[in-house]
């Protein structure tokens, strides 16, 4: 009897958090910055928990670009992310077809799949997030 409490007490330590992770969307903080070339930016993309802020190690994603004030006559073919050293963190370069306010589609594969949609405004000079996107 006192195994079965230890050994329920145990799987339930065990499993909660990992079951508590299948369970929570993603989420990612992006940085861009302006490359030599021109429309050319390189992003640093962290990704995790929405709710714990835990980062999401082994993701694996592309990120595509979409041009919201004009649908469909600006698209960006998406890009795989590079994993960096550092937990959590990611890097794509990205090459738009102007500058001005586009939407990120993060498409994760793994360790589940998940859209992240991030709404952002590339200038010459930098790049600032308009709001969170729906």
């Amino acid at each position: 009897m006192k195994f079965k409490s230890t050994l329920s007490i145990f799987l339930t330590v065990l499993l909660v958090p990992l079951l508590t992770f299948a369970d929570e969307r993603s989420d990612a903080e992006v940085s861009c910055e302006a490359t030599d070339q021109k429309l050319v930016y390189e992003c640093m993309i962290s990704i995790v928990g929405k709710k714990s802020r835990d980062p999401v190690i082994d993701a694996e994603f592309t990120v595509g670009a979409e041009m919201p004030s004009m649908p469909g006559a600006h698209n960006v073919r998406p890009v795989a992310a590079v994993p960096l050293d550092v937990a959590g963190k990611y890097r794509i370069q990205i090459d738009l077809e102007m500058m001005g306010e586009w939407v990120l589609l993060i498409d994760l594969t793994e360790p589940k799949r998940d859209r992240i949609v991030k709404k952002l405004h590339f200038s010459e000079k930098s790049v600032t997030e308009v709001e969170k996107a729906q």
